[in-house]
């Protein structure tokens, strides 16, 4: 085999190598996803999956749990501001995310959201802050929509608290379950380190 042969095959080995890299750095931050679990019985049980969920009519009878306000267009407001599309896709995340945290750490990780919505760095509607490419890795993998129908109570009351502008934290942007590699770390609250 001539030289430049070998170098060519050694180029692609490097860029195969480096694509499978890749794809697994990928699969690491954004497909998997710590659950908290107890052993019973001799198995893993994730102890997120005791947790009670709600129906729709329960998400209803939540969603009005508070005196709904209406805007200038007349559309029903969960807070000033908000409607009850901005709770659900708002609990979701927040369920997605932290739905096997406390009850702290599911209001931190509202609170992340709404500081992005009223940060001018960041876009100003809930949706848009959620779906925004790459800053929430259940989107990316799906557990966002695996979320739906099965969003807790506890995360249904942490995003209208956060709503509400009931906030635990009004600085904090960024979380991660993998170290506070965006911004600078502020504190580490369950599985979750906060940023600035």
């Amino acid at each position: 085999m001539r030289r430049t042969d070998i170098i060519n095959e050694l180029k692609i080995a490097l860029m195969v190598t480096g694509i499978g890299m890749g794809i697994f750095a990928s699969m690491l931050l954004f497909g998997m996803r710590a659950k908290a679990c107890e052993i019973r019985d001799g198995v893993n049980t994730p102890i997120y999956a005791e947790l009670v969920t709600i129906n729709r009519n329960e998400r209803e009878d939540m969603r009005n749990a508070e005196p709904v306000l209406a805007d200038e267009d007349g559309a029903e407001d969960v807070a000033v501001g908000y409607s009850a599309s901005d709770l659900d896709l708002l609990a979701a995340i927040v369920y997605a995310e932290a739905g096997d945290q406390d009850f702290t750490g599911q209001r931190l990780v509202a609170d992340v959201v709404l500081n992005r919505v009223h940060s001018p760095a960041w876009p100003n509607s809930v949706s848009e802050v959620i779906y925004q490419p790459y800053q929430f890795s259940p989107v990316l993998d799906g557990g966002l929509g695996r979320a739906w129908g099965n969003v807790t109570e506890s995360c249904y009351e942490a995003a209208r608290l956060a709503l509400q502008g009931d906030h635990i934290n009004t600085e904090v942007i960024y979380f991660s379950m993998y170290g506070c590699s965006n911004g600078i770390f502020a504190f580490q609250h369950g599985c979750h380190c906060f940023g600035y």
